[in-house]
């Protein structure tokens, strides 16, 4: 049988709301360990979770384990994809959810694909009249399915890859976001030896705001952005489970980007930003705008990747 594991990296954040016709990729949820839960909250992570299955033009159907916690952490929910245990040298480390919804095998067979947990120690709002003091449920959802489909770096604190090679080493295994990952002067990790610059790494990754710290230089991405670095949440000291994995809301102060680092009480962004399907589009899927929720009618938001409170 073949070796699973899950990788941790962390996550949190607001999403869009879209209308969509015919969802290509289609989660499945089983609720037996999230007492939490109720009929609402299902409904609701349901309805996000097809919103975001019809900006993929592939077919698959993720089978996701849902967990819920009780406990005033900070952390408003995580998500996370199943990996096989054994890697491979380069950027080719993708996660089970990613895997199918490209084609590729189930590694796991049986096994659920990825994992949802939701903090209910927190003050959510289920619906899309989300009010002023609660958390948007539907935009963290969605931002933490992005990271299980692959929003996420795998690199770690100290600069090495999630399969135990030595920090700085030839032939280590990446996932294909951290081909990517750069600081103001490029790649930090080579992409013929696959090995990562330590000391540049060391720099950026706590480096702060701006061309200071980590940026993710995708050709989509960068398109997407008018020709712009995009620049990755970099913040010293490191968080884990947040750094390199989302979007610089220290930098882009005046933008509602779903896949920013944290969240606020209040509406969050729910739709999928040309930004952020410029970066799906480098990570190897084929992508569709979702629908403006400015033309939506509103009714009266492994790898784990977690989206904290601000």
């Amino acid at each position: 049988m073949t070796n699973i594991k899950t990788l941790l990296i962390s996550s949190l954040f607001a999403l869009p709301l879209g209308l969509p016709s015919s969802a290509a990729v289609q989660f499945t949820f089983d609720y037996s360990a999230a007492s939490d839960f109720d009929a609402t909250s299902m409904a609701s992570l349901e309805s996000v979770a097809s919103e975001l299955g019809a900006i993929f033009n592939h077919t698959a159907t993720i089978n996701m384990r849902v967990t819920s916690s009780n406990i005033n952490n900070g952390v408003l929910a995580s998500a996370g994809s199943e990996f096989a245990a054994s890697g491979a040298a380069g950027f080719g480390n993708r996660g089970i959810v990613g895997t199918k919804i490209l084609g590729g095998a189930d590694a796991n067979g049986s096994a659920f694909d990825g994992t949802v947990d939701v903090n209910f120690a927190n003050n959510w709002d289920f619906d899309d009249n989300v009010a002023a003091g609660a958390f948007d449920f539907k935009s963290t959802i969605k931002h933490e399915l992005l990271h299980a489909v692959g929003f996420a770096s795998s690199i770690a604190q100290n600069g090495g890859d999630p399969f135990g090679s030595s920090v700085g080493s030839a032939n280590s295994f990446w996932l294909p976001f951290d081909e990517f990952v750069a600081d103001s002067s490029g790649a930090i990790i080579d992409g013929s030896t696959f090995a990562l610059n330590s000391s540049r790494w060391n720099t950026a990754s706590v480096g702060g705001a701006g061309s200071s710290g980590l940026i993710f230089n995708g050709a989509n991405a960068v398109a997407a952005n008018g020709g712009n670095p995009v620049y990755l949440y970099s913040p010293g000291p490191w968080e884990n489970g947040s750094s390199g994995s989302h979007l610089d809301d220290a930098f882009y102060t005046s933008q509602n980007l779903l896949m920013e680092a944290a969240a606020d009480p209040g509406p969050s962004a729910r739709d999928v930003s040309a930004l952020e399907l410029g970066i799906l589009k480098d990570l190897g899927f084929n992508v569709v705008p979702e629908p403006s929720s400015s033309l939506l009618i509103l009714v009266s938001g492994g790898i784990f990747a977690l989206r904290r409170r601000r």
